[in-house]
Order: C-alpha cells, then sequence, then structure tokens
C-alpha cells in the first residue's frame, strides 16, 4: 500500500504540492490507524534529530557524482508495538528533510538548466527539503544493563517542499530549482541502534540509519536520466 502510493505518483511533479502533501499525510494517518487498531497494543512516541551525509549518485553518460554535503532531519516518531515484550513494532511518523548533493557535468556544450545557460562543465549542487513519512518494522532485544539494541528495516517516502541550486559558476545562486525536482522520492531504509533506559517510561535512542534512494529525484527537462539520493544518518532521539 505505502509503496505503491509512491510509485503511483512518480511522475506527477505537476501536481499541486500542497494537495499532494495532504493526500500523503492522509494516507500516513490512515495507515498508522489501521495498524495501531489491528495491534491492539500500545504506542510510543519519541522526538528525533539526525545530522546526516548525503550523496547523489546518477547514471548520465555526461555527468559524474559530485561532492557530499551535511543535512540534517528532526520530527516525531511512533512506535507501534505489536508484541506482549515489546520486541517488536511498527515505526512510522513525521519528519523534516533537509537532504541534497552535487553532480558534476561534462557536456561538449552549454546547457540550460532552471531557466538558466551554464557552462559545460558546470558542477551543480542541490539543497532539498523534504515532509518525509518512513514505515519499518523495527525489532529489539531484550534489555540488559538498561540497554535494548535495535534494527530496523523498511521504506520511507518523502514529498518535496522546497528546491534550491547553486553552481560552481555562479549562474545559480540559492536558485529555485523546482522545476527540475521530481515532487515524490522514497527510500530503503537499513538501521541499527541502541536504546537506553532513563527509568520510567523515559529512555533516549541512537543508531545509524541508512537511505538508499529509489526513486529519480529530477524531472528529465534536461537530460534523460536517474539521480538518486542516499543518506547516512546519526539518529538521536528521547523516547517517552
Amino acid at each position: 500500500m505505502f509503496l505503491a502510493l509512491f510509485l503511483g505518483f512518480e511522475n506527477l511533479n505537476s501536481v499541486n504540492k500542497s494537495c499532494a502533501m495532504k493526500r500523503l499525510l492522509l494516507s500516513a494517518l490512515l495507515i498508522s490507524v489501521f495498524f495501531a487498531g489491528y495491534s491492539q497494543k500500545r504506542v510510543k512516541l519519541s522526538f528525533t534529530g539526525s545530522p546526516s551525509v548525503n550523496w547523489m549518485v546518477t547514471n548520465n553518460q555526461k555527468a559524474e557524482n559530485g561532492k557530499s554535503m551535511l543535512g540534517y532531519d528532526f520530527g516525531l516518531s511512533t512506535d507501534i508495538y505489536f508484541s506482549e515484550d515489546d520486541r517488536y513494532s511498527l515505526l512510522t511518523g513525521i519528519q523534516i528533510s533537509n537532504i541534497g548533493g552535487e553532480v558534476s557535468y561534462k557536456n561538449s556544450s552549454a546547457f540550460k538548466y532552471a531557466g538558466q545557460t551554464l557552462s559545460a562543465s558546470s558542477k551543480i549542487k542541490s539543497r532539498l527539503r523534504y515532509v518525509e513519512i518512513p514505515l519499518s518494522l523495527r525489532m529489539k532485544t531484550n534489555q540488559f544493563n538498561r540497554s535494548r539494541y535495535w534494527c530496523q528495516f523498511g521504506l520511507s517516502g518523502m514529498v518535496n517542499i522546497e528546491s534550491r541550486g547553486d553552481s560552481n559558476d555562479g549562474v545559480l545562486r540559492k536558485t529555485n530549482i523546482n522545476d527540475e525536482m521530481n515532487l515524490f522520492n522514497l527510500s530503503m531504509v537499513v538501521g541499527i541502534g541502541f536504546d537506553y533506559d532513563l527509568g520510567g517510561n523515559n529512555a533516549i535512542t541512537t543508531g545509524l540509519v541508512f537511505q538508499n534512494g529509489l526513486m529519480d529525484v529530477t524531472t528529465d527537462n534536461y537530460f534523460k536520466d536517474k539521480t538518486i539520493i542516499n543518506s547516512l544518518k546519526l539518529r538521536v532521539g528521547l523516547l517517552f
């Protein structure tokens, strides 16, 4: 259901963003309510934040992967437990993600991008902001020494809400590049980490999360290619 939603919208870059976001949020809410009702187990919330390293990977024959860039995300996560010992849960939530990357072009002549003419060897750095809704299965160990180790695997769907670009020749300077970026993105998520019990119902959580892009984040306005974004995140949060 979750995967079909994003694959179905992959090429709808012309859809009104506010309408698309409402549809995405409603779908996430329905999914959460469904699993919560099905499991009839307790729900645990957490505030999370993640500094990240991000990089773009392209199959464009006239381009090369550029430098990685730093980013961050923050938001609210929800564990919906469906086992008596709280070892298995469905992890979802909503967060704002700031990611991006750089692509170095090696064209034989100048080319058009975001309504501007760039030199043949331009490097374009894209700074993208998404509303992100993950959906993962999280598995935890039994507690020992007040710690529980966990791993997760799933998907994360994203709606683009802002795109800015810079070029090494100075033509693009925090330029709006929304027309060059697809509205939707989807990534595979894997992660490992641990929770540390603070007493009561509170705990801190930390871990490493890798997100592998599955969908082309760029449109085909000027290049017929596929460019994805990968991210490595240091997840830190407070469970309550």
